[in-house]
Formats: structure tokens, C-alpha cells, sequence
């Protein structure tokens, strides 16, 4: 057995090989070191090697004997995690127990050098979202320490190659959760060497965020630059940067070059080239494509090779929607809604947030082909909401858009203000501002009243709003101002206080409460300040109220 000391330039040796792409070159590497060592640490190395090298097979393997031979704490934990690593590649049963059983092995590595301790938290988390179970990815991300700048530290104080792409990880675990905002500040602040393996990982994830946060120009952009720079994708890391980058494009609506970036990262038609995970989401990626195209056949074909994955709780969800969207296009919605519901419900169960949203999507198709549009919008609705609120701008966009199809809108998200409106609603919010009432805004805009009102509604759930002076009191800085208008009239300060408390949107009884005075003074003052102001209503006041406000 090497000295434990030694294993952690061991590890530094493997993990620069992967950052460079050479995957077998660290597995070889790893085979040279156990035949003079014979130590079983080096085996659950091997076997992350192994998979980085798509070499699934081999890598459950590893894990097993690494398994049958460990005895020091660290190799134990270590081989616990290399078990539920391998899982992911589908060449062993997934076992749930096997996740949960790595993580109570953690404790074991509290006295490990503190690289090899970060290392391998890093990998149980990467295990987890592998096997997608991102809940447990989380958990673990939560018990285990942050990759420090001065993890496997060069001599010359450069950083390890490998760090970014250990960094990247969070950045996944949050966009897959759906958390959208938060994954692109993570990608943002990770330090990259430029060309680097490290580099292309961040680029490809960036891309898979930046989609789902419905950036249409940067997606093609980063597209183009990564097809440009990977090559073909003969590894585990480079098949994954093709894989980022067809769920970015995917998510933009870019359908046939989402599924030319799958075919590539595959290697064949069964995309063996990748884990269960990815395979699952390539073939769905594939049949959305097939489907797009008229070509049912193909999606069926596309179904047969999913089958085997259905069993499997890693690739389920994802081959659920499979047999939702293929079972709608054959014209059996009863069934495409029960697979669809079914795919939510496990996506939920597991954390995976984007591919929740997605099975929405499917199911509100089927709602709406079983004339269950009620369900279908309300379903939509609460999807696009949370959405929304996770910077998962995309997965809102698409809601609107299924919303469109059957005559109906989405309606803004409270608090949502004035980037949840439309242009129309927009112009009936500024009309709001100006003091117009709904007879009013229909003569100036050529709407009717009902339309109007209609507008209106949806402007005050935007604004989160109880009344449109509460509209106007968030909106009057927009408004433009007349330079040749007569300068307002002066106020006692007791009107000057009314007027600002108007100018915040409140009522003459929440005005009296503040000012300690009756709602008949308060009605007073009120009076006045029209008067003296020259406006005809609340809103007047409030926008001039403002103004004065911003020209102090």
C-alpha cells in the first residue's frame, strides 16, 4: 500500500490528466501505481478514470473490487463513493441505498488530508446529480467544504486545471434545480485558464444557463465558439460540453442543432457515449426533434431505444415524457397526460426543477387534447410563476407560449411590475400614471372598455397593486414632464405631508392614522391640494408630488 500521503499527489496526477482530456491516460496511470502499491484507494481513482474515459463498464467494476478491498477508513468512504459514481453509467442497478450509504461515510474523511477530503465530497455530489438525485446532491453540497484556491496547489502557486471544473458542479446542482439567477453568478466569479479543458466546461454550462434564462444571441454565440474548439467528443468531460450545450440550445427552441450536439456527444444511435442521464435526455431530445418535424416514425423509433431506460429511477422521468409526447402524437391523450403526470411527479420527488417545468409542458399538451383546458392553464400558471421568481425566464416563456395556443395569456407575476407587462399593457399602465380612467384610455388607445378593463386587471397584479393610484405611485417618474408648464402652486406643510403620503399610494384613512388627525381633515387637505396643484384627480397629485421629490 502506497503511504497515504502519497495519494494526494496521486491525486493531483489523475485529476491533471482529466483536465487535459486524457482520461486513459490516468486510468493507465493509475494500473501502473496499484501493481506496486496494491493499494485499493487507487482502484475507486481508477474507477472515476474509467468513467471519465466512458468506459462504464469498467468502472463499476473498479468500484466493486475497490469495494471488496478496502480496510482504512478513507479507502472505505472513498469506495462508497466510487459505488455510487459508477451508478450513473448504467452498467450497475441503481440502488438508492448506495447514495444514501456514501453520504453517512463522510464522516470517516474528517481527518483526511484536506485535498483528498474535498475531492471526494466533490465527487459524491457530482455521484448524486449524475444519478439525478439532486436533492442528495444538494444535501451533500451543504455537509462538504467549498473547493479553496489552494486546492492541489502547484509548486509555484498556480492553480490545479481541475479546480474550475469542480467549481462548475454548483453552478449545475443550481441550474438543474432551477435555480437559474444563482447558477450564472456562480459561473461568473470561477477563474478559468483560457483554452483550457477547465474553460470549456464553464463555457458549455454558461451555455445551458444562459438558455434557460432565455438569452437566444448568447446561446448561439457560445454554441458556435464550443463546436469550434472541443472537437469530437471522445471523452467523458468534452461528450459533456456538447451535452451543456444541446440543453442551452434546447431550451431556446433550437431544435435540430440541439439534437445534432446530442448525436455527436452519443457517438452512435444509442448514445452510449454517455451516462444514463444524459442518454435518457438525448433521446428525448431526439424524439422532441423527430416530433418537430412531422416524422412520427422516427419518434417511435427513437421510444424503442429508451424502453430499457424506463426501469431505471436515474433515466425515468425523462423517458416518461418520451412516452407522453409520442403517445399524444398517435393521438392516445389519456395516456400521454397519465405518463406526463407521472414524469412530474418523480422529477419533483428528485429535485430536478427544470425537468418538472418540462413535464408541465407535456402535460398541459395532453390537458388541452382531453379539452381539460382549466387544469392546463392553472398548471401552467403556477409552473411559470415559480419560474419566474428562479430567473428560469425560458421555462415562463414557453408557458405563455402553450398559453397562446389555446387562446389564453399568462398572467403577470405579482411583484413582477413593469417588465411582466406587454407593450399593451404598458401604454394602458402609463395611461394609469397620467390620471385616465378606463372610458378614457379606450378612446385614447381604440380598445374596448371590457379590454380595458381587462388590461387593467393585469396591471395591478404586475404591480402587486390594490389600486391604480398605487399603480401610479410606482410609475409617475416615467412619465415625461411639461418644461413650459406653470411651476405648482405652493402647499402649508401639512398639505405638503398629504401629498407625499398620496405620492406612496395611501388612503385617506391610513393618511389620518399616520398624521394623527380625522379622515374629514385628511379629505380637506385633499380638496385643496387639487385646487391649488390644478389637477383633477389622486394621480395628479401623486405625480406631481414626485416630481417636486426628484427636483429636491
Amino acid at each position: 500500500m502506497i503511504p497515504r500521503m502519497a495519494r494526494t499527489p496521486a491525486l493531483s496526477t489523475v485529476l491533471r490528466y482529466a483536465s487535459e482530456l486524457r482520461p486513459s491516460d490516468g486510468v493507465a496511470w493509475c494500473d501502473t501505481e496499484f501493481a506496486t502499491s496494491a493499494d485499493p484507494w487507487l482502484l475507486s481513482l481508477r474507477c472515476f478514470a474509467e468513467s471519465l474515459a466512458q468506459d462504464f463498464r469498467a468502472s463499476a467494476a473498479s468500484a466493486a473490487l475497490a469495494l471488496s478491498l478496502a480496510r482504512d477508513d478513507e479507502s472505505v468512504a472513498f469506495a462508497r463513493i466510487a459505488s455510487a459514481w459508477a451508478m450513473s453509467g448504467g452498467f450497475t442497478h441503481y440502488r438508492d441505498n448506495e447514495l444514501r450509504t456514501a453520504v453517512d461515510y463522510l464522516p470517516l474523511l474528517r481527518g483526511v488530508d484536506r485535498d483528498r477530503r474535498v475531492f471526494a465530497g466533490y465527487l459524491l455530489a457530482e455521484a448524486a446529480l449524475a444519478c439525478g438525485q439532486l436533492n442528495v446532491a444538494a444535501e451533500v453540497v451543504a455537509l462538504v467544504e467549498e473547493e479553496s484556491d489552494d486546492f492541489l496547489l502547484g509548486d509555484d502557486g498556480s492553480q490545479h486545471p481541475y479546480l474550475p471544473m469542480m467549481r462548475v458542479m454548483r453552478a449545475r446542482l443550481a441550474g438543474f434545480q432551477g435555480r437559474v439567477t444563482e447558477a450564472l453568478a456562480i459561473v461568473e466569479s470561477i477563474r478559468t485558464v483560457q483554452g483550457s479543458a477547465g474553460e470549456l466546461l464553464v463555457l458549455a454550462t454558461s451555455c445551458l444557463l444562459r438558455g434557460n434564462n432565455a438569452q437566444r444571441q448568447s446561446v448561439r454565440q457560445l454554441a458556435d465558439r464550443l463546436q469550434r474548439e472541443l472537437g469530437e467528443p471522445d471523452d467523458y468531460i468534452s461528450a459533456g460540453c456538447y451535452i451543456l450545450v444541446s440543453y442551452g440550445l434546447i431550451a431556446m427552441s433550437e431544435i435540430p442543432r440541439a439534437a445534432e450536439f446530442v448525436l455527436r456527444a452519443g457517438g452512435d444511435a444509442d448514445l452510449a457515449g454517455l451516462n444514463v442521464v444524459d442518454r435518457a435526455l438525448g433521446l428525448e431530445m431526439l424524439s422532441v426533434a423527430a416530433l418537430a418535424e412531422g416524422d412520427l416514425d422516427a419518434a417511435q423509433a427513437w421510444r424503442l431505444r429508451a424502453e430499457p431506460l424506463l426501469v431505471n429511477p436515474i433515466s425515468a422521468p425523462t423517458i416518461e415524457r418520451i412516452y407522453s409526447r409520442v403517445a399524444l402524437a398517435e393521438g392516445d391523450a389519456a395516456a400521454a397526460a397519465e405518463w406526463a403526470q407521472s414524469a412530474v411527479r418523480h422529477a419533483r420527488s428528485q429535485g430536478r426543477a427544470i425537468e418538472a417545468a418540462e413535464g408541465e409542458i407535456v402535460l398541459s399538451r395532453a390537458r388541452v387534447a382531453l379539452s381539460e383546458r382549466g387544469l392546463a392553464s392553472a398548471g401552467l400558471e403556477q409552473m411559470a410563476a415559480h419560474a419566474a421568481d428562479s430567473g428560469h425566464l425560458a421555462a415562463q416563456k414557453s408557458a405563455a407560449r402553450e398559453l397562446r395556443a389555446i387562446g389564453r395569456r399568462l398572467r403577470p407575476v405579482p411583484g413582477s411590475g413593469w417588465n411582466g407587462l406587454s407593450d399593451r399593457e404598458r401604454d394602458v399602465a402609463m395611461l394609469i400614471a397620467e390620471g385616465f380612467g378606463n372610458q378614457a384610455i379606450a378612446m385614447e388607445l381604440h380598445l374596448s372598455e371590457h379590454t380595458v378593463q381587462a388590461h387593467v386587471s393585469r396591471v395591478l397584479a404586475a404591480f402587486g397593486a390594490a389600486s391604480r393610484l398605487m399603480v401610479a405611485a410606482q410609475l409617475t417618474g416615467l412619465l415625461p414632464t411639461d418644461p413650459d408648464a406653470e411651476p405648482p402652486a405652493e402647499l402649508t406643510p401639512r398639505q405638503r405631508m398629504v401629498a407625499a403620503q398620496i405620492a406612496n399610494g395611501r388612503t385617506n384613512d391610513a393618511i389620518a392614522i399616520e398624521l394623527g388627525v380625522s379622515v374629514k381633515t385628511v379629505e380637506k387637505h385633499v380638496t385643496e391640494i387639487l385646487r391649488r396643484w390644478k389637477v383633477a384627480s389622486r394621480i395628479g397629485i401623486a405625480r406631481l408630488a414626485i416630481a417636486l421629490a426628484d427636483g429636491n
